[in-house]
């Protein structure tokens, strides 16, 4: 069958989908994948006002849905969280883990603590920016790391810079475009290899991996987000022409 369930795991073809906190899951995943690919979930800044004067924002961060505290999501704290995605990893891997500027300081402690070497910082313009009184934001960066030896990327005229309007769909807060992560998974696997995303949120990450001809392992801990990856991933499948 295309598809199996066992409680919290689903499987559509060479997609592994978990319900559960990355922290335990991995615990059973030790040197399994090929590349971490993720948009770590972290903690934004707490006590911003909008223009309104009144304090209150819109979109993701609407009062109705967002309540200033810098918890935007189910968080995973850098502190508990480069040790477990190296040893997720298999001898020779590279990682791209996603990050907002206040974060970099953190994210690059945390993974170089953890073991992994920096190989570069790189860049996503999504050109609509968000609102901020001290230079408005249209840019996230994306720590480029390695463990064990160092490939090369499969493209090497690619960019540190890569320009792409933020995704419409609106299934996660967050959500980010399938192209940029394809782009990232392809240049550093190759068709075949396991691509892990711990924090996967609405799957992005592994419907590039689908399709680009990849394996992916995705967690989430957040039921509604699994939902919406589980039946993202099941089009994606079924959009490549094979029945799931």
């Amino acid at each position: 069958m295309a598809r199996c369930m066992t409680q919290d795991t689903v499987k559509i073809g060479p997609i592994t989908l978990i319900h559960g906190d990355a922290q335990e899951v991995l615990a059973d995943y030790r040197g399994h994948a090929d590349l971490l690919c993720t948009d770590h979930p972290y903690r934004l800044t707490s006590g911003g006002r909008g223009q309104s004067g009144d304090g209150s924002m819109s979109g993701i961060f609407d009062a109705d849905d967002y309540d200033n505290s810098g918890d935007l999501m189910a968080m995973a704290e850098w502190n508990r969280t480069g040790g477990p995605l190296y040893r997720a990893l298999k001898t020779d891997a590279d990682a791209y883990v996603m990050v907002n500027d206040k974060n970099i300081a953190l994210a690059i402690g945390a993974f170089v603590g953890a073991g992994f070497k920096f190989h570069n910082m790189l860049v996503w313009d999504k050109h609509a920016p968000t609102a901020n009184r001290w230079y408005m934001k249209h840019l996230e960066y994306t720590l480029y790391l390695w463990k064990g030896r160092g490939r090369e990327i499969n493209d090497m005229g690619s960019k540190q810079l890569f320009r792409m309007d933020r995704p419409k769909l609106g299934l996660h807060p967050t959500e980010k475009p399938v192209a940029l992560m394809r782009h990232y998974i392809e240049n550093s696997t190759d068709p075949g290899a396991i691509v892990l995303d711990p924090y996967m949120g609405s799957a992005s990450t592994m419907v590039a991996a689908l399709e680009s001809g990849r394996a992916g392992l995705g967690i989430e801990i957040e039921r509604e987000h699994f939902d919406t990856a589980v039946a993202r991933v099941s089009a994606a499948y079924e959009a490549k022409g094979v029945a799931a």
